[in-house]
């Protein structure tokens, strides 16, 4: 698994389909024990390996920064079909 940030694609069964940022084309497959327990489809988090194991870090503000753009973005888009409905 490379070092750097991950987005959490999907929990599923189980397991979290990563998604690494830098090329969302790189998928990795974790247990989600491993995450943590408050981990969420949609959140950001950093992974280093290091010789005791993976360090897996949530990054909540990072998180949340991402998801207020979406929001912003998709209240601009509604905006904008009504205006022209």
């Amino acid at each position: 698994m490379k070092n750097g940030i991950y987005t959490i694609e999907s929990i599923e069964k189980g397991q979290a389909k990563l998604l690494w940022r830098e090329d969302e084309s790189i998928e990795e497959l974790v247990e989600v024990e491993k995450l943590g327990a408050n981990v969420k489809e949609g959140d950001l988090i950093k992974i280093e390996s290091l010789p005791k194991g993976l360090q897996i870090d949530l990054l909540e503000k990072e998180t949340e920064s991402i998801k207020e753009k979406a929001r912003t973005i998709k209240e601009q888009l509604l905006k904008r079909r009504e205006e022209n409905n």
